[in-house]
């Protein structure tokens, strides 16, 4: 009686592998073709990034950013990695988030990315999107980077990911906006 039950149980572990690698593919096929610039018909809320267990840690006052319905400042951790850190802004749809918040976002990230209040048009959050490496054999403070190695636009929304470098950055958004547009399982 063992044997069979041993058997089905392991049945039943070979299929969930290969569906979870058959989703893991898909997921990474997702991330593979995302774009930096992707419209969506979906107005998206805070609450389709709280649902995948994003955690928010400031609501920015979006006062001064031209056409913004909100700002969010957070992270979120994907399956098996570690947490990512990210701002993801809100704008009535996909035309408004491209003509209003590309300057900004450029802005925001990258390697020209403008760190000081001094020289950033929208300061709000402007601690949260720097980086602070310590110098090597420095007893200093080290350098001030920018934390958001990039940003995309999809639908409604202007994602500052965090990474090393656009590629690292788009990676981060990609996977984050594959976790907000799986169909959810009940």
């Amino acid at each position: 009686m063992k044997r069979p039950r041993l058997l089905f149980s392991l049945l039943i572990l070979a299929a969930t592998v290969l569906t979870a690698c058959r989703s893991s593919d898909e997921a990474q096929s997702q991330i593979d073709e995302f774009t930096q610039i992707t419209p969506s018909e979906r107005i998206f809320t805070i609450n389709d990034f709280k649902a995948v267990r994003f955690k928010t840690n400031t609501e920015y006052d979006v006062s001064e950013l031209p056409s913004a319905t909100a700002a969010w400042f957070g992270f979120w951790t994907p399956l098996g990695t570690v947490a990512k850190e990210y701002e993801i802004r809100f704008y009535e749809s996909h035309s408004d988030a491209i003509k209003f918040g590309t300057s900004y976002a450029i802005e925001a990230s990258g390697e020209t990315a403008l760190l000081d209040e001094e020289d950033a048009i929208w300061d709000e959050g402007l601690k949260d999107r720097r980086a602070y490496f310590a110098a090597p054999s420095s007893h200093g403070s080290g350098s001030v980077q920018p934390l958001y190695g990039g940003y995309a636009i999809y639908g409604n929304m202007v994602l500052l990911c965090e990474g090393a470098n656009q590629v690292h950055a788009l990676g981060h958004c990609a996977a984050l906006v594959t976790a907000i547009e799986a169909p959810v399982v009940q």
